[in-house]
């Protein structure tokens, strides 16, 4: 952790001002009143000069009790959409007990009624006793309001349990999200944002999360961050993020939420030596590496397709259930990273991955599957050494879980990174996200830095400084850190590129 941002981590355990120690009396321990909550929007809609649009929230204690077809009709034609944001992808979670009060994850999903009108928009929504399995990590908040009598559990969660895949997290039915029905949609997360707010206050509850919101959504929300940029050699980056910065720094904090920022490592299947073309084979992509650098890709690509005899296989959706025991043998190798790391949490159960397997979400899915070349032209589950969990849809491709039963040198980096970047150049594929961490691995194979965000409201105003004291530090640490790799990009992607977009 940058220095800065050590200091703004200790900085969030002494510099809470107490006020008041919260105790927590919810009507039932674990659930929010189901009572439909009514709320006005200020503003007149552009489909309805003569009126006020009115909003009511309802809250659903399972997935199950919304229908499948209203749920994910919010999500055509959404290109900031997120396949994990599914019905079948919750449905599963929930009904494998995944994402259950047993684990800490309450659904208290969000139905939104405008004027009258059923379905017209959903919030995941959960109701948390702990902060594993969320990837945007405020342990340390929770350790900092503990030190000071403040209970931090349960908090409300926005964000797909086990996640770290940024998408619209406020989804709606596409007529309130076209571009004619800006001002439609920008009153409707405000709304939400008031909604949760006003939960988490009456049943005093420590605080409300949406994580990995696209940048629109935490805009509308907590405000602007802007458009970071280059302008020849002058950078507005770091400028753009002390105006962020400035904003944390006012004395009113009371009401607001607080914008943070996260960093990952996402590839683009655009070359920036080509005008931004796709790559049209893996050697293209080799060739904006320096030649040092290239020589070693090749090498430590050999040593597993060439001295380890390995080949990786690509098996996509409804070709998955030709291999008999595929499934299985994939939660086997999932759990087998999860049984070799210390910190390994199980999350996932192989009911989970038979039931996506038995459901339309199967169409999405894809196992990158590592096995000895020698072990003949038909792939048997029983062959596969190694492997990795993903999701493929709209020209994305996520990557979920790795896991090997053998030690094998680069193994790892083949099968995560070089096989599944030549996957995607084959395919067309236009961008990969392997997910969080390992940012020194992904940074030096191509991987550039891409800004993720969340917004966050704290109801105790003592806590609510302090944690926006420790998001100073940590913007401004992850400002310049994304500013300096941009501009190293192994792919020569920040040298070239006339602005830079953060990931939405």
């Amino acid at each position: 952790m940058p220095p800065r941002a050590a200091r703004g981590l200790r900085g969030l355990v002494t510099a809470i001002v107490l006020i008041c120690c919260h105790t927590f009396s919810l009507e039932r321990r674990y659930g929010i009143s189901r009572k439909s909550v009514r709320l006005f929007a200020a503003g007149r809609t552009s489909e309805n000069s003569n009126g006020y649009e009115e909003i009511q929230f309802q809250v659903h204690s399972s997935i199950s009790e919304i229908p499948k077809e209203k749920w994910d009709r919010c999500l055509v034609d959404d290109e900031c959409a997120s396949p994990f944001m599914e019905h079948s992808w919750f449905r599963c979670l929930e009904e494998s007990k995944c994402a259950s009060k047993e684990t800490g994850w309450i659904p208290q999903h969000l139905s939104i009624i405008i004027d009258g009108e059923p379905w017209c928009g959903f919030v995941p929504l959960y109701l948390k006793t702990h902060s594993m399995g969320e990837f945007i990590f405020d342990s340390t908040w929770a350790d900092a309001a503990a030190a000071n009598g403040i209970d931090y559990y349960p908090k409300l969660l926005v964000a797909v349990p086990f996640t770290p895949v940024t998408g619209r997290k406020i989804i709606m039915h596409p007529k309130y999200r076209s571009s004619r029905s800006r001002q439609t949609s920008l009153r409707i997360r405000r709304k939400v944002a008031s909604f949760l707010k006003e939960v988490a206050l009456k049943n005093n509850l420590s605080s409300c999360h949406l994580y990995f919101v696209i940048e629109e959504e935490a805009g509308d929300i907590s405000g602007s961050l802007g458009q970071i940029r280059k302008s020849g050699d002058q950078s507005r980056m770091k400028q753009t993020f002390e105006t962020l910065i400035n904003k944390f720094r006012g004395d009113d904090l009371q009401g607001s939420f607080l914008r943070r920022t996260s960093l990952q490592y996402h590839w683009s299947n655009s070359n920036a030596m080509n005008q931004g073309k796709p790559y049209s084979s893996f050697e293209e992509y080799l060739s904006c590496f320096k030649s040092k650098r290239r020589i070693a890709i090749r090498r430590e690509r050999a040593k597993v397709t060439d001295d380890e005899d390995i080949q990786i296989d690509a098996i996509l959706g409804k070709d998955i259930l030709k291999h008999d025991g595929l499934v299985e043998r994939m939660f086997q190798i999932y759990l087998s990273t999860v049984n070799k790391m210390f910190w390994g949490r199980q999350y996932l159960t192989l009911e989970f991955f038979q039931m996506l397997a038995n459901s339309d979400f199967l169409d999405n899915l894809c196992f990158m599957c590592a096995r000895k070349k020698s072990s003949g032209e038909t792939l048997k589950a029983s062959d596969v050494i190694a492997g990795t969990f993903n999701v493929v849809k709209n020209g994305v491709f996520y990557g979920r879980y790795w896991g090997s039963f053998v030690d094998v040198k680069n193994l790892h980096f083949e099968t995560c990174y070089w096989a599944a970047i030549e996957y995607c150049i084959k395919n067309g594929l236009r961008r990969m996200e392997p997910g969080a961490g390992g940012g020194d691995y992904k940074w030096a194979r191509g991987f550039d830095p891409s800004i993720i965000h969340s917004v966050h409201f704290i109801s105790h105003p003592g806590l609510r400084q302090a944690v926006a004291q420790y998001i100073d530090y940590e913007t401004e640490a992850n400002a310049e850190v994304t500013e300096l790799l941009m501009q190293k990009s192994v792919v020569g992607s920040g040298a070239l590129r006339g602005n830079w977009r953060s990931a939405a």
